[in-house]
């Protein structure tokens, strides 16, 4: 078996690779009867930036609701001094009337 020394050129991008086989003289190799280059052809990648959306929506909601829970476990104590139900209600407030638990006539 005959070693002979050559060249593998390879061009990678993003949706493709091209090759290309030449001896040291740069004239292309021929192999079972074809010159040995090409490309091959690929589907377009999927970014994350559309997860990477979702991600972030979730994350700041997840961080303004622990905000908002930490800022009424601060002030329960002083807003129950004048109100005991006042952060049920604002909880609830976003449904209807008939929905909500706590019913207290006072606040109809």
């Amino acid at each position: 078996m005959d070693k002979k020394e050559y060249y593998v050129g390879l061009d990678i991008g993003t949706n493709s690779v091209g090759y290309a086989v030449t001896d040291t003289n740069y004239n292309l190799i021929r192999a079972k009867g074809q010159d040995l280059w090409g490309a091959n052809l690929f589907e377009e990648g999927i970014t994350a930036a559309e997860r990477r959306t979702f991600r972030v929506a979730r994350r700041m909601l997840q961080r303004r609701r622990k905000r908002i829970e930490w800022l009424q476990k601060e002030f329960f104590a002083e807003v129950a001094t004048k109100d005991p139900a006042f952060f049920e209600r604002l909880r609830e407030s976003k449904f209807l009337f008939h929905d909500k638990k706590f019913s207290d006539s006072k606040y109809r």
